[in-house]
């Protein structure tokens, strides 16, 4: 069901952060599920957008 929703949100091109925002808020996933759904979502940008955020996360963590 959610699975479905976010490729159609991507689909539409819906923001990533929007998406990202909506995920928090649903109350019946465990944080597990929520990050699985994230990644899944993540997995749907375009390339060139994944590696930029990628790089900027793995920044911030070195």
């Amino acid at each position: 069901m959610y699975r479905a929703e976010v490729s159609w949100l991507m689909e539409q091109g819906e923001r990533f952060g929007e998406i990202e925002d909506g995920i928090d808020r649903i109350v019946d996933l465990t944080e597990d599920e929520k990050a699985t759904l994230w990644l899944f979502a993540f997995s749907l940008r375009n390339p060139c957008d994944q590696q930029r955020d990628a790089r900027g996360h793995l920044a911030a963590v070195e």
